[in-house]
């Protein structure tokens, strides 16, 4: 039996969001981060039993495939984002005033044009040209194999041997066996493996958000208990622990935290005002783990994290925001340790831990054995039915919510 040792629960994923309102004095936007989930899709695959497995008649454009309504979503977030920086971006496109990346897949690529069709709209001069009604804006991108940015864990062995780790664990196995039942049962209802059961909640949620009427077996399974099944498996446990943050997150944070000290050092080349990352949920989710501001709720079309350098009365600060809709202004998250508005020394400080110093390298070390890792789970993702699995947590300081953090020691795989 693993020894665990329960961890203060410092809020960090239950700090309190608030409406970012007029009256908030936040200071003057200088520089800003935006990393986003993709819109509305086709589902990414189907099931051997799906009576809407026609992919010629239910979803013509594909598997995977960015709809028309994910289309809008992401013009009406680059509106949103226009609006919102319409004092720090001219009207006209520049490479040195924004740069856009993107993960090397179709629906990231045509949210990142769509956004990019709200964000810089038609001005007189493409008006004026009978053929081309928009701004052509350069996107860039890097295959899964060579993206050491925003999906870097893809080749990374210490990342895949971490994860292994964690897997193993008394608390992710007692789950594993409080699921087992549920997972054998749809399995055998949809025709497909126990190991690919979890992963159904997403057809089915995008079957019923298109208005198709689910199979009647669904009703014990769907939402619940298979939503937070593909949360913990499909998310939470993806990043769940600092390491794995930091070889997740870390990059795209690093990246983040170098252009803010660049842009306020002088040094920044060329002096841009706007980095957009456009990717996916398990992105999104990464990306609040290693702030430590994650809900512990399955991530929307469209979301986006904006991480803003600010400037207020000579001093510069940082921001972190969470757009969750394309109808409600952002929640303006709180880290753990700082205020709403936090100095950006004091952020860089309660982010170094997952902020790696050289990717490549730490993808290369070996885990040590007796090493160990705090697993942290957002007790929302934990069902009334797996509370058994894990240890009796604790709030402390008042806040709302919490976590459930135990340490595990490292052993060597056989």
């Amino acid at each position: 039996m693993m020894h665990l040792v329960l961890l203060a629960a410092l809020a960090a994923y239950g700090v309190v969001a608030v409406p970012i309102q007029a009256e908030h004095d936040l200071g003057n936007i200088v520089f800003a981060s935006v990393l986003f989930r993709h819109g509305d899709r086709a589902p990414t695959s189907s099931y051997p039993n799906d009576p809407y497995n026609d992919v010629a008649k239910y979803w013509p454009r594909g598997y995977g495939q960015l709809s028309e309504i994910g289309e809008e979503q992401h013009y009406r977030l680059g509106s949103y984002l226009r609006q919102r920086y319409s004092d720090l971006l001219p009207l006209t496109y520049n490479t040195n005033d924004t740069y856009i990346r993107s993960t090397d897949v179709d629906r990231t690529l045509v949210s990142a044009r769509c956004n990019l069709e709200g964000l810089y709209p038609p001005t007189e001069r493409t008006l004026s040209q009978p053929s081309i009604r928009f701004q052509a804006i350069p996107i860039h991108t890097e295959t899964s194999s060579n993206d050491d940015l925003i999906v870097p864990f893809y080749n990374c062995a210490k990342y895949t041997t971490l994860s292994s780790y964690l897997k193993l664990t008394d608390e992710y196995q007692c789950v594993v066996n409080a699921t087992a039942q549920v997972l054998e049962e749809v399995a055998e209802f949809a025709g497909t493996t126990t190991s690919s059961a979890s992963g159904l909640h997403d057809v089915l949620f995008i079957e019923e958000l298109y208005n198709l009427t689910l199979p009647d077996w669904v009703k014990p399974y769907y939402p619940q208990p298979l939503r937070n099944i593909e949360l913990l498996e499909g998310f939470i446990s993806a990043a769940g622990t600092t390491q794995l943050q930091r070889l997740s997150a870390g990059p795209v944070l690093k990246q983040m935290i170098e252009n803010m000290q660049n842009k306020l050092n002088g040094t920044l080349s060329p002096d841009r005002k706007l980095y957009i990352y456009s990717a996916h949920d398990s992105n999104v989710v990464n990306l609040l783990q290693a702030l430590k501001v994650f809900n512990g709720q399955l991530v929307p079309y469209a979301s986006a994290v904006i991480i803003e350098l600010r400037e207020k009365l000579g001093s510069p600060y940082v921001t972190v925001s969470y757009k969750n809709s394309t109808e409600t202004e952002p929640y303006l998250l709180q880290l753990p340790g700082c205020a709403h508005l936090c100095p950006l020394d004091r952020f860089v400080e309660l982010t170094k831990e997952v902020v790696p110093d050289d990717e490549a390298t730490e993808c290369a070390e070996a885990v040590e054995e007796g090493e160990t890792m705090d697993f942290q789970v957002p007790s929302a993702a934990i069902l009334p039915e797996w509370e058994h699995c894990f240890n009796e947590p604790k709030i402390l300081f008042g806040f709302k919510h919490h976590v459930i953090s135990f340490k595990i020691p490292f052993f060597k795989l056989l």
